[in-house]
């Protein structure tokens, strides 16, 4: 009976941490936005306890900060914060842009168009913000996929939510995503014509313009 409670225990944690989670990443709960235990413990039909929990757990991966005037906020962040993100980024993307271009696939170029239309389709839709970072996220998945470095993957595993986090604060600017689209279009015609150098500069454009987002956004910085 012990076991059974405490498996039912963790599911109740589980449930509420990815929940939370996907709350900030797709930033129903903005930066800066205090969270209130008692709403969420409603919202999820459990109680305050694992709620509380799965935000420890938040806490931990530096999601949000915890103050005893405050409580639990979402997250804001200094520029130094950001240049140290996405200075990660490039040094990621530097090793990961020879690798894709030497051992890519047709089907996984294909896959990449693939996803460029599908983008378009949801822009085209309107749909929401959820829809188009997951199928941006995706986009840059299939890169890592075509490198086929298992280092890589073991690097960025832990990385990947807040990457999904960032990604989703730079396109919630206005036409970003579409900007976003047309550097995905072009990604993939240096890496059809196995042009690493524009395929890197394309890259750092990528991503500089996404931090130029970031640091403007309002609220998001301390």
């Amino acid at each position: 009976m012990l076991n059974k409670g405490k498996k039912e225990s963790n599911a109740l944690r589980f449930k509420a941490y990815k929940a939370i989670k996907e709350k900030i990443i797709y930033l129903d709960f903005k930066p800066g936005e205090k969270i209130f235990e008692n709403v969420l413990a409603e919202s999820l039909n459990v109680s305050r306890t694992p709620v509380r929990e799965a935000l420890l757990m938040l806490e931990h991966e530096k999601l949000v900060t915890c103050s005893d005037s405050l409580g639990f906020i979402v997250r804001r962040f200094n520029t130094k914060d950001i240049d140290e993100y996405y200075a990660l980024r490039h040094a990621i993307e530097e090793f990961v842009i020879p690798l894709v271009v030497e051992k890519i696939t047709e089907e996984e170029i294909t896959d990449l168009k693939v996803n460029v239309a599908k983008g378009e389709r949801l822009l085209s839709e309107g749909r929401d913000i959820q829809a188009i970072v997951r199928s941006e996220s995706e986009f840059h998945v299939l890169l890592y996929r075509a490198a086929k470095s298992e280092i890589l993957y073991d690097t960025i595993s832990g990385l990947v939510d807040k990457f999904q986090w960032f990604r989703a604060l730079a396109l919630s600017v206005p036409d970003a995503a579409r900007s976003s689209l047309s550097h995905h279009k072009k990604i993939i015609e240096f890496i059809e014509t196995k042009d690493i150098g524009g395929f890197k500069k394309m890259m750092r454009m990528h991503l500089d313009e996404a931090r130029g987002r970031l640091i403007g956004l309002p609220g998001l910085l301390l």
